[in-house]
Parts: C-alpha cells; sequence; structure tokens
C-alpha cells in the first residue's frame, strides 16, 4: 500500500518512487512480451517465446547508444564535486540521428539510488517520456531499461534526469535530429550546450534559501555589473548564485573551441541545458540568424543577440565573416558572470574574449517571442476547445511555487499543502492556455509530449502563423498565450523548468480522459465487417 497524502489526493511522489524503484524489473520483462508460436518439429510443444518481429532465438535489437550512468568525481570549475556522469562525461555524450529512424539506447544505472532519464521536446509514446510516477518507473539501482521509439521529428533538442535534482549534478547532455532535407545549405553543423554548474551538492539549495541551513556563496545575492533582459529597467531576479558555467565541457579555465574557414557557413544549435539559467547570447562581431525555435522552423530573424530561458534551443546560421578568433558569449542573466567559446578560423590561434559582450544590437528570444513567426499555417484542426487560465505564483517566503495556487507534491512540498489536481483534457480538444506570472522571476514553462502554438499576441486564436514550441519563459507581469492539440493521450507533465521551482511545486499534469477515444472506438468496431 501507498501512503496518501493529507488531503487523501492519492500516493505520494515519493512513495510511489520508492515502491517503483523495486518494481522496475517486471516492468521491464513486461515489455518484452510476446507470444509463443507452435512448433511441428516439437511435437506441438510451444517453442520458447521470441521477440516479435525476429526469428526464433534472435536478439533484441542492438542499441545504438550505451549509456551508463555512475556517480563520480568532476571538477569542471577546478572544484571536486561527486557528479552523476554519462559514460563519464560531464555533460553527456550528444545523440544524434536521423529523421525517420528508431531510437534505441540502453540506459544502464550504475548507482545506488533510482534514475530516470527524459527526452526533452521528443514526441514520444507516454511510457517513455522518463518522468517517475507520471509516466514510468525509475530505472533502479544497479539495473538498466531499454528506450526504443520512433523519431517522427527533426531538430535539436536535449535528455535530461527527472528525478529529484539529478540534472544538476551532470545528468544531461544534447539530444540533435538531422532532417532527411535540410531547408538551408551550410558547411558545419555545430552544437552548442551550455549549462550550470555547482562547486557543491545541490540538496542543499532550497533549505539554504528558505533559511534552513547556514548559507553558501551559491544563495548569496549577485553582485557586480549584472546582465539584464533588452530594455528591462527592473533587475532580473536569480535563484543561484552559479560559479560559473559550461559550454560543451569547457569552462572559462579552458573553453571550447571550434576552426573552421572564412567565408564558411555554420549552423550553431544553441541549447539552453541549464538547471535554472537564462543566457544571453552573442558571437563577436556578428550576426545570427534564428532558422529553428525548439526544433521547429520559423521564418528567418536576424539579431545580433539572443536570450535563451532554460530548456529553451536556437537553431542560428552565422556566415564567418573573415579570418580571426571570434568569442561566443553564454551571459548569464541575473548575475555577472558568462561562459565563452571560440570559433576561430584554422590559420588564427583562438583568443578567448572574456570581456563584457556588447548586447546593443537587436535582441531575439525572451521578451521579443513576437518576432517568431512558422513558415507554415499552424492553426489547429476544428475541435472541441478546452481552456485553462492559469497563475505563476507561490509564498515567497516559504519558497514555494504554485500553478493556479496547486504545489504539486515535488521533493520540497510538505505534504500538508501538496496536491496532485491534474488538467483533464480529451482526445481531440484544441486545449488553450492563458500563463500569467504574478511573480517577480522569469519561469520557463516547459510541455511534455507535444507542441504548442505560442501566439505572438495573447488572445489573437486565429493566428495562422503562430510559432511552434515546447517550452517558452514568462515574465513577472506577463500573459502568455498557446494552444495545442490533443493527439498524444497519456498523462502529460506541465511545469517550470527551473528545477528548484519544479521542486517546490510549480508544476501540474496534463491528463487525457477516455470518453472521447472510447467513442471512436467504438464507432470502428461497428463499421468493420
Amino acid at each position: 500500500m501507498h501512503e496518501k497524502d493529507q488531503k487523501g489526493k492519492g500516493p505520494s511522489r515519493r512513495a510511489v518512487i520508492s515502491a517503483g524503484a523495486a518494481a522496475l524489473p517486471l516492468a521491464i520483462a513486461g515489455s518484452y512480451a510476446s507470444r509463443s508460436t507452435a512448433d511441428a518439429s516439437s511435437n506441438g510443444k510451444a517453442a520458447p517465446p521470441t521477440l516479435a518481429g525476429t526469428r526464433a532465438g534472435a536478439l533484441a535489437p542492438r542499441p545504438d547508444y550505451v549509456f551508463s550512468v555512475d556517480k563520480q568525481e568532476s571538477a569542471p570549475l577546478g572544484v571536486p564535486v561527486e557528479a552523476l556522469l554519462v559514460n563519464g562525461q560531464n555533460p553527456g555524450p550528444e545523440i544524434r540521428y536521423r529523421e525517420g529512424d528508431m531510437f534505441r539506447v540502453l540506459l544502464q544505472n550504475k548507482m545506488d539510488v533510482p534514475m530516470t532519464v527524459h527526452w526533452h521536446g521528443l514526441i514520444v509514446p507516454n511510457w517513455m517520456d522518463g518522468v517517475p510516477e507520471i509516466t514510468q518507473l525509475p530505472i533502479g539501482p544497479k539495473q538498466s531499461f531499454f528506450v526504443e521509439y520512433p523519431i517522427v521529428q527533426a531538430g535539436s533538442y536535449w535528455y535530461h534526469s527527472h528525478f529529484e535534482l539529478q540534472e544538476q549534478s551532470g545528468l544531461r547532455g544534447p539530444f540533435v535530429i538531422e532532417e532527411k532535407r535540410p531547408a538551408y545549405d551550410y558547411d558545419h553543423d555545430v552544437t552548442c550546450f551550455a549549462a550550470d554548474w555547482l562547486n557543491q551538492s545541490p540538496a542543499g539549495i532550497v533549505p539554504q534559501i528558505r533559511g534552513e541551513q547556514p548559507q553558501t556563496e551559491a544563495v548569496k545575492e549577485p553582485t557586480g555589473d549584472l546582465y539584464n533582459l533588452p530594455g528591462a529597467n527592473k533587475p532580473f531576479n536569480v535563484d543561484v548564485n552559479y560559479p560559473g558555467f559550461l559550454l560543451n565541457a569547457g569552462s572559462n579555465k579552458d573553453p571550447w573551441t571550434f576552426a573552421c574557414k572564412a567565408g564558411d557557413r555554420l549552423r550553431l544549435r544553441l541549447i539552453n541545458g541549464s538547471t535554472a539559467t537564462t543566457f544571453r547570447v552573442a558571437l563577436d562581431g556578428h550576426e545570427m540568424t534564428i532558422i529553428e525555435t525548439d526544433g521547429n522552423p520559423c521564418e528567418p530573424v536576424t539579431v545580433d543577440n539572443l536570450t535563451i530561458c532554460t530548456a529553451e534551443r536556437y537553431d542560428v546560421l552565422v556566415t564567418i565573416k573573415e579570418s580571426g578568433s571570434f568569442s561566443l558569449h553564454w551571459a548569464c542573466l541575473g548575475q555577472a558572470n558568462q561562459v565563452v567559446g571560440v570559433i576561430h578560423t584554422g590559420d588564427v590561434k583562438p583568443v578567448p574574449n572574456f570581456e563584457r559582450p556588447d548586447f546593443s544590437g537587436r535582441a531575439g528570444g525572451l521578451p521579443d517571442y513576437a518576432a517568431l513567426r512558422s513558415p507554415y499555417d499552424t492553426t489547429l484542426p476544428e475541435g472541441p476547445i478546452k481552456t485553462f487560465e492559469l497563475e505563476l505564483g507561490g509564498m515567497m517566503q516559504k519558497y514555494l511555487w504554485s500553478l493556479s495556487g496547486k504545489y504539486y507534491p515535488e521533493l520540497y512540498v510538505p505534504e500538508s499543502v501538496a496536491e496532485n489536481v491534474p488538467l483533464n483534457i480529451e482526445y481531440g480538444d484544441r486545449v488553450r492556455v492563458r500563463l500569467t506570472n504574478k511573480t517577480m522571476m522569469v519561469h520557463p514553462m516547459h510541455l511534455h509530449g507535444h507542441f504548442f502554438r505560442l501566439l505572438a499576441k495573447p488572445g489573437n486564436w486565429g493566428q495562422g502563423n503562430a510559432a511552434m514550441k515546447d517550452t517558452v519563459g514568462v515574465a513577472p507581469g506577463q500573459h502568455v498565450d498557446f494552444e495545442f492539440l490533443a493527439d498524444n493521450p497519456g498523462h502529460w507533465f506541465f511545469h517550470c523548468h527551473n528545477l528548484y521551482h519544479l521542486a517546490a511545486g510549480m508544476a501540474r499534469v496534463f491528463h487525457y480522459g477516455i470518453n472521447r477515444v472510447f467513442a471512436r472506438a467504438q464507432e470502428v468496431t461497428v463499421t468493420c465487417p
């Protein structure tokens, strides 16, 4: 029996996770079950069970990637700290597929604690989404899990743990899906994966913010000439004063570099794989042309710099104008810190420029989402309209974050206030969501299992070319409207992608009902001969 929370809303997240980890081998075995076949040569006895689609005795399909996750010491900023690394890398290795491929990855948990992996932005079967309690059981200690699903999209994505605070400790990495027919020509396809890093365990962050533990530098107010949003007249508030950041595993102590030649056209896949950081990005001496956002094409927009919230991705084209060394700046909003990489021509030594970047030119991203337009009509098909008005709020004195006054039962949510109240939808619904930010912080809101139409102007539901995204940053006091088609049944997480806000309650679940699916099934049954 699972414990119930004090409001009787069902099993607590912690109870389900601990029970689920122990039951995992049964879940794995069940996923491979298949009926046996009779073998005439064995006097009618049933042959041993085999996987569907394979010859008798054949092995299951081989994984394209094997990810072994283990606790290891890592010191990317010079201070050794216990990390959770994929194949010993920080961040984890890049996954790269081609549109239309079958995704096959074997996850091996070598740790003494459970884990999960979520494929951020991927349209996957609900039971492969990697969210404990909601979509699947955690992978137990010293156990493995084979993930397989068809890839139905292209673009820039990433993967990360959805178990407690494991993402902050290093369990994350880039995931790229190449198009069968790219819309643009370029000479180099370059992944730029940015992450924030702590020189301590993330487990102490929320208790320190709440005053339950002595404060470290990580939760003290940032000082210096702080980076801000374009045109903002108020400071950009942050939860964590990070000691530094990583770009493709490089830090400012040992920057990442990429060599090319003058005249080359680069496709830079800018992936914000951070835990709680909004970056402002610029390349010295060059403009960037945005061609994709969150894996979806958009009408080209040329900018001098770009703001990228946690979990967002932007693909940009850059033509290297001349011979030289050009620094790619990822500046942390709300702090005075940045991480720098270097793109240089082969005839020039890479020299990082740690000077404050010039952000005076035209900016893209938050809060300039209105500049994003899809190159095709994204209007949803006709169907019942289901509308939700959700308020981003919380109790700041207790460091609790909510969606419409509900605190999801996460790691740092007391059971006295925890409630798992689903957002109920039906298959075929046009789901409209209005987000209103009543707090003083930006919240990067992410929807699992779907893309949504992000309206350039709130209330303009008739906009035909609204950009398609899976994550949107909502600024303080801002209204954001989006809508999506309920075409992927299951239970899908919707949450703030600032990990500490999520861990303190800012999440809900879109829960598909069965009435309309059942009605369609009945219809099919009646018309079949």
